[in-house]
């Protein structure tokens, strides 16, 4: 059944986000095929309420642009239009788009801001961002979030639940690297939260997992949630082809056309967009990080942003660059490194805050996992040099299991899952039969460290995002935690010290 004419242009600024997201392998085949698209759009009307667009700012063509993408918190078309049911907005982040300063700068807003919300009588009143798209929709929302950053936002972009599942199932879902494993369902009693059953390790992930893992926050924060979302940003793109969208593009646009809303509907705007998108798309994503602060006042749980934190972040955004070091800080994350830092073990010849600990190959779960694997031939290696602080997870702390690829071969896998000693935060060890799993084929380089070659992966901010190693048996790395807390000296002494489980 093809859209209606209500629905064509709400898939437009979804799609293209995808697009952009995606690696470029041929940007005018691209055009040439988005191009008819366009013209076919250009004859229905706009999905968006006046209010919403005319809250917009204007841009000449050519230069670059804002997109504030809104995911919203409900399922349905129904809900989608019916924003001023109560709808939050769950997910806000700003895109900004500018090929001539070489890359595409991503930002995540926690919802739980403190932020001046417009007021239908006139004037603000302060609450958390996401009740902006409840009190008014988008045109609140945009206002809202202009007012608290000082920057022009030229596009809005409203992403449904619905969209964001049924497009992972259509790209045949992604891989992820899932740091530990997230499980809810509301057994406990207690406060309700999201159900969530997403096991330790790298596995594809689709639509509904995909969905649940991006949004969840229960025993973690904002900060986490949102280098969350921008982790799976990066991956998406590094696994997605621009010519698979556009063979694909009649179903995303039934997607699309259901679950989203957007003011880019003109063939100009379309074309405009899509151009500056496919030129920005092979150019590297810059996760800009939220400079914001946390109360360690339990009762307060709002997310503050200093005038000098927001001066930083702002030229930070607009100049696309990345923050150095970790993706994430807040205060009551600062508050707790300096604590844990002060108590960490100091070793010659490692890097500071590591410990060895070779006597953990005698842990019970590393030797039933070795056991496991010992059918798939896989060797196991744990770390024997660690942080002083946390430790091994207390649910799948060691993990034996099966990669299972898009084509159902299966190669025999484990992940070993330790707390990072801060809320939300855990790295890992990760191994694999698979030879050439998606994760190893980005960019990387290459250094020599205690006999090993070890491959290193970049992240934003100049953080080793993980680092792999290649055996005759398998391929094993390293992986940083969601917001890259651990320094490149303490990922290389981890990665360097991984020592076989006998057997």
């Amino acid at each position: 059944m093809q859209p209606t004419k209500r629905q064509w242009p709400q898939y437009i600024g979804a799609f293209f986000v995808i697009v952009l997201l995606a690696g470029v392998a041929s940007a005018s085949a691209a055009l040439l095929q988005l191009e008819g698209v366009s013209d076919t759009i250009e004859e229905f009307g706009t999905a968006l309420d006046t209010e919403a667009k005319g809250a917009l700012d204007d841009v000449p063509p050519g230069k670059p642009q804002t997109l504030l993408l809104i995911g919203s918190d409900k399922r349905s078309k129904k809900a989608v239009d019916g924003y001023r049911e109560a709808a939050l907005s769950d997910t806000l982040m700003l895109v900004r788009l500018d090929p001539e300063q070489g890359a595409t700068a991503v930002m995540s807003i926690p919802r739980d801001t403190k932020a001046q919300i417009p007021t239908k009588g006139g004037g603000f009143r302060t609450a958390k961002i996401n009740e902006a798209f409840s009190d008014g929709g988008p045109n609140y929302s945009i206002r809202s979030v202009r007012k608290l950053l000082d920057v022009p936002i030229h596009h809005v972009v409203i992403i449904n639940f619905g969209a964001f599942q049924r497009a992972v199932n259509r790209l045949g879902c992604l891989y992820q690297d899932i740091d530990r494993t997230y499980f809810n369902d509301n057994s406990q009693g207690g406060d309700r939260y999201a159900t969530i059953d997403v096991k330790s390790g790298y596995q594809l992930l689709c639509g509904q997992d995909s969905l649940d893992w991006v949004r969840y926050r229960h025993l973690d924060s904002d900060f986490v949630r949102g280098a969350r979302q921008q982790e799976f940003l990066r991956s998406a793109k590094s696994q997605i082809a621009a010519s698979q969208i556009v063979n694909d593009r009649k179903t995303l646009i039934r997607i699309f056309a259901t679950y989203s809303q957007t003011d880019i509907t003109s063939s100009t705007a379309i074309l405009s967009l899509l151009k500056l998108a496919l030129n920005s798309a092979e150019q590297p994503v810059r996760n800009v990080k939220f400079r914001g602060d946390t109360s360690l006042d339990p009762s307060d749980t709002f997310v503050t942003i200093s005038d000098k934190n927001l001066a930083t972040m702002r030229r930070e955004f607009t100049q696309l660059r990345a923050a150095r070091g970790a993706s994430a800080d807040s205060t009551e994350v600062e508050t707790v490194r300096k604590k844990t830092t002060k108590k960490a073990v100091k070793k010659r010849g490692l890097a500071k805050g590591l410990i060895r600990v070779p006597s953990e190959v005698g842990k019970p779960e590393l030797a039933k996992a070795s056991f496991d694997l010992a059918g798939g031939k896989l060797p196991l290696y744990f770390p024997s040099v660690r942080l002083a602080q946390g430790g091994y997870t207390s649910t799948d702390g060691v993990r034996a299991y099966d990669i299972v690829s898009r084509t159902k071969k299966r190669y025999p896998s484990f992940r070993i899952s330790l707390y990072y000693g801060e809320n939300g935060q855990y790295y890992g060890v990760q191994g694999t039969t698979w030879r050439r799993p998606p994760i190893l084929d980005e960019q990387h380089r290459s250094v020599e460290r205690n006999g090993r070659k070890l491959e290193l992966y970049g992240a934003p901010g100049g953080r080793y995002r993980l680092i792999a190693w290649r055996t005759p048996k398998g391929v094993y790395w390293v992986s940083n935690t969601v917001s890259n807390r651990l320094t490149n000296a303490q990922m290389l002494d981890i990665a360097s010290n991984l020592r076989r489980v006998p057997g």
